[in-house]
């Protein structure tokens, strides 16, 4: 899904038949024009529009590089991620699941050109660590990788305040219970299908088989079935972006009793994440056998 660092600017579409270098228009207001005699359609005044949007354009000076891009889509990728997670839990958790995959669909299939469409920190981390140089995305830097987990992070943040804005500070977060118990189960899931998530992507959208058309589909339903499988035990989050934002600013800003209980399983978010990004990006690396005979 990443694509290598270029700071090229794609040139807009041209429709059939036009020339590059000679798109005009007519401009408009002039009735009569097209019927009218080539003498008198010659005399007409043109407006060059690719100059015309060069010069009336603002926007042609926002234009980022290609780290800063991919940085951008993250943030905002995150962001809608994220906000999705709290606000169709509250409307019907049992389809939450389905939601929350079908629209990281929609943001991989979106956003996959730019950024490769993470959307996590752990997928990220599994991504640096998967490739190696010359292979895959050469150009996933530590610079890059900074970047993705401070753009998803931030995103994450300002979803739990734009949630709490829409809901109020009352909004549900994800919880696996204090007991060593389910906090032991919560650990063996997240783990399993952060893992499962991870080596989708790294198998999907890193490996030889990457320019394909189906890939946002593989990663979102992966979602969806964690969620559906994982969600009674530790809420199906497979995303430090998703639960640790929304922890933290509920139990930061919530007049709950409550509000601070799920605090105490927080790190079993992050070291399961962790060991099952960690385990998909060593059996990845194991099982390349480029150049072998299968």
């Amino acid at each position: 899904m990443l694509t290598a660092e270029s700071n090229s600017e794609v040139e807009p579409p041209m429709s059939p038949g036009s020339s590059k270098n000679a798109t005009t228009a007519r401009v408009a207001g002039r009735p009569g024009v097209a019927g009218a005699t080539s003498a008198a359609a010659a005399s007409a005044p043109v407006l060059n529009t690719n100059t015309a949007i060069k010069k009336l354009s603002c926007l042609q000076n926002l234009r980022f590089d290609a780290l800063t891009s991919a940085a951008v889509v993250e943030f905002i990728g995150t962001f809608l991620f994220v906000l999705t997670v709290p606000l169709s839990t509250i409307q019907n958790a049992e389809m939450a699941p389905i939601s929350i995959g079908f629209l990281l669909m929609s943001l991989v299939f979106s956003f996959g050109y730019l950024s490769g469409g993470h959307m996590n920190p752990m997928v990220t981390i599994s991504v640096w660590l998967a490739t190696s140089s010359g292979e895959g995305y050469a150009t996933f830097s530590k610079r890059r990788l900074i970047m993705y987990l401070v753009a998803q992070m931030a995103g994450g943040v300002m979803a739990a305040f734009y949630c709490m804005t829409i809901n109020g500070r009352d909004f549900p977060v994800p919880s696996m219970g204090l007991s060593f118990n389910r906090m032991l189960r919560g650990f063996l899931a997240e783990s399993v299908f952060t893992f499962v998530l991870c080596s989708v992507v790294l198998h999907v959208a890193i490996s030889q088989q990457r320019n394909n058309n189906f890939y946002g589909f593989a990663i979102g339903f992966s979602v969806l079935c964690g969620g559906l499988t994982c969600g009674p035990i530790s809420g199906g989050v497979f995303n430090p972006a998703v639960a640790t934002p929304l922890i933290v600013v509920r139990c930061l800003f919530s007049f709950s009793e409550s509000a601070c209980t799920p605090m105490a399983s927080l790190w079993v978010y992050w070291a399961s994440e962790a060991v099952g990004a960690v385990c998909a990006s060593i059996m990845y690396v194991a099982l390349q056998n480029v150049g072998d005979e299968v």
